[in-house]
């Protein structure tokens, strides 16, 4: 199988994560779209996985960008980051390291934060945190467990574990007095296959018992969470088979509404046959926008938009993708794509040299801007 690493600061680490009580949020509200006058974003982050490793800094008009850099090609290989205020967290596989980021925008500061060795920490979120000092969430995918790093100020970080959490935890967030966790149910010490449907494991403050909702039919490796309120988006991006070519697809990926109040699965969408992937962001337009691949052939990057609400898929023609066109009228196949309060598209593609191009469309499909964002370019995300 083909692993799939993904799929996460200073002093000032603490001003702006002591008032979070949810994490993995990306807009406000309720399940449908904000019904408050839209605002331009203040800015886009761009993660550059490899080549340069770190952050593209761009604004939501003109060509000039800034960069904050996370370390050495080798050190890094980090698919996906969470955002939160201006903190920026990411971390790198076993392959890598098994090291935690901790970027500061507004300063440019970076901390790296060694975790635990051949842990394979697959997503790192900001949790609350006591006592003055900040909290750090991570999954660790091959210890069966989550870090919980507690940053103050620049002391050394204080690193404990919750243990038996899963088989191969992928993501984690806080709600009602509990840690729960993505768990992706694969292989992922070995080849990430997967063994069984991905499930959430809800993990009290105080007790032992534990409760665990399996997802039926999700299959995924890189399974993650989007929180907003009491709704969890859960995704998972399918199954594979990479040993031989052509490339055989077990299981289409898919994405799942839970209620965490009353731990249930509410609604499910299945992604189109034959497609790989479900890349799951929450746009400030109150829409959820998964990146996948249409088929294991050609890994074309394709966007579907879908509803909050009932998981629908919105589109204008026959294919369940967006149509996105460049000023040309030809298509765009972009990724990692994310819409912002006025509904305009943002996505990434990379071109000759992997040098990365942040593609943005208006709420018709069409193209109104494209800016230079680094290099090796693998998220997004609108602040």
């Amino acid at each position: 199988m083909m692993p799939c690493f993904q799929s996460a600061r200073t002093c000032r680490v603490v001003r702006a994560v002591l008032a979070v009580g949810v994490v993995a949020i990306s807009a406000c509200g309720t399940d449908n779209p904000v019904d408050v006058t839209p605002q331009p974003p203040k800015g886009i982050v761009v993660l550059d996985g490899f080549i340069q490793p770190g952050l593209t800094l761009l604004s939501d008009t003109g060509a000039q960008s800034a960069r904050i850099i996370f370390g050495a090609t080798t050190e890094f290989d980090a698919g996906g980051f969470s955002l939160v205020r201006d903190t920026v967290l990411s971390v790198s596989s076993r392959a890598a390291g098994d090291l935690l980021y901790v970027a500061d925008i507004a300063s440019r500061a970076v901390r790296r934060i060694q975790l635990p060795p051949a842990s394979n920490p697959s997503r790192a979120r900001l949790l609350v945190g006591s006592g003055g000092q900040s909290l750090i969430g991570v999954a660790l995918r091959d210890s069966a467990s989550v870090a919980l790093v507690s940053v103050r100020g620049t002391a050394v970080p204080t690193i404990t574990r919750i243990a038996n959490a899963g088989t191969c935890p992928t993501d984690v967030f806080q709600f009602d007095n509990a840690t729960w966790v993505v768990d992706a149910n694969a292989n992922c010490r070995g080849n990430y296959a997967a063994i069984g449907d991905v499930r959430l494991i809800r993990i009290p403050a105080t007790g032992s018992t534990r409760d665990t909702l399996t997802i039926p039919g999700m299959r995924g490796s890189g399974a993650a969470a989007v929180v907003v309120g009491e709704v969890a988006y859960i995704s998972g991006g399918g199954d594979a088979n990479f040993s031989a070519f052509p490339y055989t697809l077990l299981a289409s990926g898919r994405v799942a509404k839970v209620d965490l109040r009353n731990r249930r699965v509410l609604s499910q969408r299945s992604m189109p046959a034959m497609s790989y992937g479900a890349g799951v962001k929450l746009g400030g337009d109150g829409f959820l926008y998964a990146s996948l691949y249409a088929d294991l052939t050609t890994f074309k990057n394709r966007v579907i938009k879908l509803r909050a609400d009932d998981l629908s898929i919105v589109t204008t023609t026959a294919e369940p993708w967006m149509t996105l066109l460049n000023t040309a009228g030809s298509e765009v196949a972009c990724g990692s794509a994310v819409a912002d309060a006025l509904g305009r598209v943002h996505c990434l593609v990379n071109g000759a040299a992997s040098a990365t191009t942040l593609w943005v469309f208006d709420v018709s499909g069409r193209e109104v801007r494209r800016a230079s964002a680094g290099q090796g370019g693998v998220d997004l995300a609108i602040r």
